[in-house]
């Protein structure tokens, strides 16, 4: 297996890595030969910047902070191979005092979103859900800034899944109506890791091999990276929601997944109710 072979793994991990190879007759100078799309944005540098950025930026220092998306992150760095260097950014929980300020719009913002959907769905009635999840998705997606918000069902006995709710940004195409009865066969990653309880995060789809199932359906859609949280409790899977960006890559930070997985907990509350009434 080859250096890159290697790499593919690392591009589609949900924090950022970089790849970096000695420079020929040099023991102390390296370059960026790879960089999964989480690494460009925390970053902020391009392709052609990466290529002239050495290891040392990122890992002579144990704590990196991203003027980006005003986070820090903890720096770590291997040897793959001889000659190679992988350096991986974790977000940290925790921020510096002095640092705090600048994240507070977004921390509150996001905060505030998730009181106000907690409180809306309370006592709301069987007919109003349908406008009010239309209504949620779309303030998720804002919040966000993601492209696409989506709710999906899971149909064990048709062996299928369906996009059921949909909310677009201006100028993002919208994709529910061709994303009826997806066959679970095409999925079946997809599938068996929410049935384990965990969230699908593809940061860089344009990177996955192009013989890949969920390439070739992801990418007529135009994703560039995907967030999906099952909808499940212990005894049953019913579906999932997500966010899809599309105009340009996105990491999505611990407290947009928090906000999405908050939202799934909600929804299965929703399917009990629904089910107590006999409507499903």
């Amino acid at each position: 297996m080859s250096i890159m072979d290697h790499f593919s793994w690392w591009r589609q991990a949900p924090f950022a890595s970089a790849l970096f190879q000695d420079l020929p007759a040099s023991t102390t100078q390296n370059h960026c030969i790879a960089a999964n799309a989480v690494f460009k944005i925390v970053t902020g540098l391009d392709e052609q910047q990466l290529a002239q950025a050495p290891a040392e930026n990122f890992n002579v220092r144990a704590v990196f902070y991203s003027a980006n998306t005003h986070l820090y992150y903890q720096v770590n760095s291997f040897a793959p191979e001889p000659g190679y260097q992988l350096v991986t950014l974790h977000q940290l929980p925790e921020l510096p005092v002095s640092r705090q300020a600048s994240i507070q719009p977004d921390a509150a913002r996001l905060s505030a979103t998730l009181l106000e959907i907690t409180e809306r769905f309370i006592g709301l009635q069987p007919a109003a859900v349908p406008a009010m999840l239309q209504l949620t998705l779309q303030q998720l997606g804002e919040v966000v800034r993601a492209d696409r918000a989506y709710l999906f069902d899971y149909d064990f006995i048709r062996q299928s899944c369906s996009n059921t709710f949909e909310w677009c940004a201006p100028g993002i195409a919208p994709e529910i109506q061709t994303l009826q009865q997806v066959p679970l066969a095409a999925i079946p990653q997809w599938l068996n890791t929410h049935r384990h309880g965990r969230e699908m995060y593809l940061p860089d789809v344009p990177s996955l091999p192009d013989d890949d199932a969920l390439k070739q359906l992801l990418q007529p859609q135009g994703i560039k990276s995907l967030l999906t949280i099952p909808i499940a409790d212990e005894q049953q899977l019913y579906g999932f929601v997500g966010f899809d960006s599309v105009r340009q890559y996105h990491y999505y930070t611990e407290q947009e997944r928090l906000l999405l997985g908050m939202f799934a907990r909600i929804l299965v509350k929703l399917k009990h109710q629904a089910a107590a009434l006999g409507e499903e």
